[in-house]
This record gives C-alpha cells, structure tokens and sequence, in this order.
C-alpha cells in the first residue's frame, strides 16, 4: 500500500439542506487515499443552502502561473469524480484555519458518497 505524502485539510459545508449532508460526506472522504491524507476541520452548513451540485472550492490555487488549481484541489476532485468545471477557485485573504480545500454538498452529494464508499471496499 502506497503510504501518503501529503494532507489536505477540507472543510465540508452542507449546500443543500438535507441534515447530516455535511457529516455523512466528510465520513465517506476519510482517511483519504494513497497519495493525500485527509484532515476535516470544520463541518458545517454553508451561507445558501440552495446548491443544485455538489462544488469543490479551492482555497489555494496554483503556485504556477501555467494552472489555475492546486495539485491538491485536483487530486481531491479526481477523488470524488468531479470534472474541473465543478471546481472553483476563491482563495481565502485570511485563511487562519489553514484550509486547502471546501467542499460544498449539493443536492446530488448522495453520489459523490455512494462512490467514495465504493471505492474504500475495493480490494488494493
């Protein structure tokens, strides 16, 4: 087994309303996979609850002036399944919590849980 070299902290945020979106999504991340462990700091509900899709907001972005998004937003999408389109770049002025990652369920969070869960019980 690949031992992982880096951690991402996430914060996962409830975008849709339904309760226990929020936890039930940061469960079904964890621990995170051979490259990226993860490190959920903070679960919550975000600001709207009205969110159709399920978004990954990158709070760093890319050190490189060649690529909008950072390697570890990349690599947690890939995680999840999610096309680039459904990563957005907003990086934090005053990022005291120290996050790379948020992650905002979406009405179709239901998935994105049904897949990572698929994935931790396949055989290495």
């Amino acid at each position: 087994m690949e031992t992982p070299s880096d951690t991402v902290t996430l914060q996962v945020l409830n975008g849709c309303g339904v309760k226990g979106a929020a936890e039930t999504l940061a469960d079904a991340l964890l621990p995170g996979d051979g490259a990226l462990l993860y490190d959920v700091i903070e679960k919550g509900d975000a600001k709207l609850g009205a969110f159709n899709k399920t978004i990954l907001v990158d709070r760093r972005g890319s050190d490189f002036s060649s690529g909008d998004f950072s390697a570890k937003a990349l690599m947690v999408a890939a995680r999840m399944g999610m096309r680039v389109d459904d990563i957005v770049l907003l990086k934090l002025e005053d990022n005291i919590l120290n996050i790379d990652v948020t992650v905002i369920a979406g009405t179709d969070y239901g998935r994105y849980v049904e897949k990572l869960r698929k994935a931790k019980e396949e055989p290495l």
